[in-house]
């Protein structure tokens, strides 16, 4: 039995609302606000899970047990989202247009003809595009390369009820968690060849439009755009829309955009030399840069991957990243790289730009934060991460929204400025229209992701229940403190979900859910974090899990405080909130081993 301690500490944590999430307690977007609990619109039958990675699958597979007619959309042609490698690489974007497109339509732009259904034959030249391009325009290959590992062990990247074959080694190649999530598709028929659910799954299919339109408020139209490439090399284009009950997002990760960092010079040699100067999304193979000198942008999980696949076949391999050395995390994955990688500091500038019939980019003047200037490489990679956007959700993004600022808007908006989601309650949901859910947990890891899939299949059958519009704006944090996806957190959500079903079964009935095996996964990536990071940032980043910390010390493992946990959050009042009025100094004494 999960300790009600953690309910009251995330509750009390919650309570810290600011005063722009109080005000969206707006009568006419709320239940009455007297109501306890959220009820349901309608009757929720039909159900579209968006993406077949292994949220969407989770998702849609659970959804379909518990008697939901489930649609599974997914824009490649098999299963397995940011793990179904290929050859194939995304459409190269113009940088410059890249970074200035709106956030809602940085990941692509919806294509949707004025009358519906359509239907549209292609060949290569038509409009000035070929069939190849379509397709992977449409698709948007997955960044995944060929030698990819994984930086957990294999026991917390697996499915449920499907496990590793015996003697797989604890680092997984990206080809055998893409072979574990075609068996978990097979294994519940979802897979892109299964008859057992063919009229469930949609592959080469995306999601163009999600909206409510008038005369339709209570049920989702999703607007769809299917490819079906021809024997004869053409290819055939169908749109048509459906309706829906309720939504499911899948890993937002997956429709993630390419991150362009502002340097000055950067767009003007990309533009020119758009093969020696790309996105980390379009690395494949090593071999490609043999016997070159390659500068990587960013030191985060791609570039350690990528400047480590180099080694071997590159001449040298750098790596430009910010002074972040007294980071937990950042010296965690640094003490990763290779020996052989020179690290650089952050690229300012481009000192010169390229003329019209620049041949390499070898000439290019580098300008260092510490003033250095250097030049000889012969490719740029940039590995400056990704920002979330969602085109089929056009309307629940506001870019005018910088950073954690969280004003009063007429809609609340789910994406701002691509850095994180928000107006969602923990269980995934949009606060202002609970049909739409976002998977904000991982499938693999700590069992979280199931548990959020059962949470949305008995709340939408009318047998668990969400606090009402208005208390969940209440008890909202506010995008000042969005939980993201650490260690610490999964497992926080885990217990939260499994503390919040299992209070639900006992009131609508139902077999009790049993918490996941968090401390054997936590001891098994302690063991994996002690072999991967050097002794002294492995102590440290077991530090991370603050359970057994005394308060006073959490930040003494939280780096600058992007690696805190949500706990780190709590103010004084807060704490006292969950404790009552002992002394600050007793807090350590008190179990937080929830």
């Amino acid at each position: 039995m999960v300790p009600n301690i953690l309910i009251l500490a995330f509750f009390a944590f919650s309570a810290a609302a600011t005063n722009a999430s109080q005000e969206r307690l707006r009568p006419e977007n709320l239940n009455n606000a007297e109501d306890q609990y959220w009820q349901l619109p309608n009757e929720i039958r039909r159900v579209a899970v968006i993406g077949a990675g292994p949220a969407g699958l989770v998702f849609a597979s659970t959804l379909i047990e518990h008697g939901f007619e489930v649609r599974m959309f997914e824009r490649a042609p098999n299963p397995g989202g940011i793990w179904h490698y290929t050859d194939k690489v995304p459409v190269p974007a113009c940088l410059l247009v890249l970074r200035n497109r709106p956030i809602e339509t940085m990941a692509y732009i919806p294509d949707v003809p004025d009358d519906l259904p359509a239907s549209r034959i292609y060949e290569d030249g038509d409009d000035g595009l070929t069939v190849d391009w379509r397709i992977r325009e449409h698709w948007a290959p997955s960044p995944a390369w060929r030698n990819m590992m994984t930086t957990e062990p294999h026991q917390m990247m697996s499915l449920p009820n499907i496990g590793y074959p015996k003697n797989t080694p604890w680092k997984l190649h990206q080809m055998d968690v893409n072979r574990h999530l075609r068996q978990y598709a097979s294994s519940v028929g979802l897979n892109a060849n299964d008859e057992e659910h063919a009229n469930v799954t949609a592959y080469s299919t995306r999601v163009e439009r999600v909206e409510k339109l008038p005369g339709t408020e209570k049920r989702w139209t999703v607007t769809l755009r299917k490819l079906t490439p021809l024997r004869d090399g053409k290819l055939e284009v169908n749109w048509w829309q459906e309706q829906f009950d309720a939504i499911v997002v899948g890993k937002a990760s997956e429709n993630d955009a390419s991150w362009v960092p502002l340097v000055p010079g950067l767009n003007e040699w990309a533009h020119v030399l758009p093969e020696a100067v790309f996105h980390s999304k379009q690395y494949k193979h090593p071999e490609h840069f043999t016997n070159k000198n390659v500068l990587i942008l960013g030191g985060s999980f791609s570039g350690l991957g990528i400047a480590n696949d180099l080694i071997g076949h590159a001449q040298s391999v750098s790596v430009s990243t910010r002074d972040n050395s007294t980071n937990t995390i950042v010296r965690a994955i640094r003490s990763m790289f290779h020996d052989n990688v020179t690290f650089v500091p952050e690229v300012r500038e481009f000192g010169n730009r390229p003329s019209a019939s620049q041949e390499n980019i070898r000439a290019a003047s580098l300008v260092f934060a510490n003033g250095t200037i250097t030049s000889g490489f012969d490719a740029i990679i940039l590995a400056t991460g990704h920002r979330k956007s969602l085109p089929f959700l056009a309307g629940f993004h506001n870019s005018t929204i910088k950073g954690r600022e969280d004003p009063e808007t007429t809609v609340a908006p789910i994406i701002t400025d691509g850095t994180h989601l928000r107006s969602l309650h923990w269980t995934g949901h949009y606060i202002d229209d609970p049909t739409l859910l976002f998977c904000t947990t991982i499938a693999f890891r700590d069992g979280a992701g199931p548990l959020q899939a059962l949470g949305a299949a008995r709340v939408w059958a009318g047998t668990a229940r969400l606090p009402s519009i208005a208390r969940m704006w209440k008890t909202y944090p506010g995008a000042a403190h969005i939980l993201q996806d650490f260690p610490i957190l999964g497992q926080t959500r885990a217990r939260l979900l499994v503390s919040w079903l299992n209070n639900e079964i006992l009131e609508f009935g139902g077999k009790l859910v049993s918490p996941p095996p968090i401390d054997e996964l936590m001891e098994t990536f302690h063991y994996f974090v002690n072999k991967q990071y050097t002794p002294r940032i492995a102590q440290r980043y077991n530090g991370y899990i603050p359970a057994e910390r005394p308060r006073h010390e959490w930040d003494v493992y939280n780096g600058h405080g992007d690696d805190a946990p949500f706990l780190q959050s709590l103010t004084h009042q807060q704490m006292k909130a969950v404790y009552g009025d002992q002394d600050p100094e007793h807090w350590a004494d008190l179990s937080l081993r929830w």
